[in-house]
């Protein structure tokens, strides 16, 4: 099954479309990052907003990690103004901490550890229907959140997962001018989780043929146009926003495996996407060696690209890593406190839910020798 239940506005200037979108509502809610204020996006969309005759409130200056402390924190501030309509503008994080405001906001008697995705040997309970529609607007061009059914949410130093279609948003607006903003290490770092959530999209148990294409299409557009968008250039910066709705379209139907399990237990030492591209060469390595058809996988990605086979992939991600800088985890992390965590993570990350669908089932162990190779560079 092929399941996609956003509507999709696209284009510059693409915008101005919320007038449309938020006519018929009487109370909107925008919750924005603080550069979207800074550039004056947040006003454009304001004015948009007030054309329909609707009251507006806006909430910024969101923490760049959502966590369930921030959800208690805003929560109560959404339920005052009783919003019929909730807008997400900034990059994933500030998308997913609106998706979880409507969850507690929708369905007050819910509690998160009931309905998140604590680990795959436990089942949550189920979100009820939700009635308060969302619009998101991504100013970063990574996580894919304008489309997923899923929020990312730290407990502690842990990241967790509600995961549910009842929060997928309604209407996603890619207006390629926010991104143009983006400082050059966001943009290198969403974009690399384009590229990890291609390639893992594609060689999970449960890839069909609507989301690989979707996967290779924003693989494709990583490799081609991701160092001139770190470099700035307003046309990679726009086929990156594309690339990074599609590969979040491709997760949304493909799920995702390993190096998204390791990213998330490992996000007390530095951003998700950074994390992501560290892990992937290794997690890659390890599919490759174990399973043929994750080994088939990579190499049909491999000759979309004009390369040869698994190996050859392989190295090509090595390099562009190598090309953007990427850091090794020892560049982001000391060895002391990283080896009194490592049983833990690798333990977690074993019992992540996004394990089950990753081409092999690794061991605890294999997973720490994975956190082990990234950390040293081998």
């Amino acid at each position: 099954m092929f399941w996609l239940k956003t509507r999709i506005i696209y284009g510059e200037g693409s915008l101005e479309s919320l007038k449309n979108e938020a006519k018929g509502h009487e109370w909107v809610l925008i919750l924005a990052s603080s550069s979207m204020k800074r550039n004056g996006f947040l006003s454009e969309a304001e004015d948009h907003v007030k054309d329909t005759g609707a009251d507006v409130m806006s909430i910024t200056g969101l923490p760049a990690e959502p966590s369930v402390e921030v959800i208690e924190e805003f929560l109560p501030k959404v339920r005052e103004f009783q919003p019929d309509l909730l807008v997400a503008m900034g990059g994933g994080s500030v998308i997913d901490i609106t998706k979880a405001l409507k969850v507690f906001y929708d369905a007050p008697e819910l509690v998160f550890e009931e309905i998140a995705f604590i680990d795959r040997f436990s089942k949550p309970k189920p979100v009820p229907k939700l009635k308060t529609p969302l619009i998101a607007i991504p100013s970063t061009s990574g996580a894919g959140s304008e489309v997923s059914a899923a929020s990312v949410l730290k407990k502690g130093e842990v990241k967790y997962n509600i995961v549910t279609p009842e929060i997928a948003p309604e209407v996603a607006i890619l207006d390629p001018r926010l991104p143009r903003t983006m400082p050059r290490e966001v943009a290198r770092n969403s974009g690399l989780d384009v590229l990890v959530h291609g390639i893992e999209a594609y060689t999970t148990k449960v890839a069909g043929p609507f989301s690989d294409a979707m996967a290779i299409r924003a693989i494709k557009t990583v490799f081609q146009w991701l160092p001139r968008s770190v470099e700035g250039d307003p046309e990679a910066r726009a086929r990156m926003h594309y690339a990074a709705t599609m590969a979040g379209i491709a997760f949304l139907n493909a799920r995702l495996g390993l190096a998204h399990a390791m990213s998330h237990k490992a996000a007390w030492i530095g951003p998700h996407g950074l994390l992501n591209a560290i892990f992937i060469p290794y997690v890659m390595e390890f599919n490759a060696e174990r399973s043929e058809y994750a080994r088939r996988r990579y190499a049909e990605i491999a000759r979309e690209l004009g390369l040869k086979s698994a190996e050859e992939l392989i190295k090509a991600v090595r390099e562009l890593n190598e090309r953007l800088g990427v850091p090794t985890l020892s560049e982001l992390v000391d060895e002391e406190t990283f080896m009194a965590r490592l049983d833990e993570m690798a333990e977690k990350a074993y019992r992540d839910g996004l394990i089950a669908f990753n081409p092999v089932e690794p061991t605890p162990e294999e997973i720490r020798e994975l956190y082990l190779k990234a950390f040293y560079g081998k």
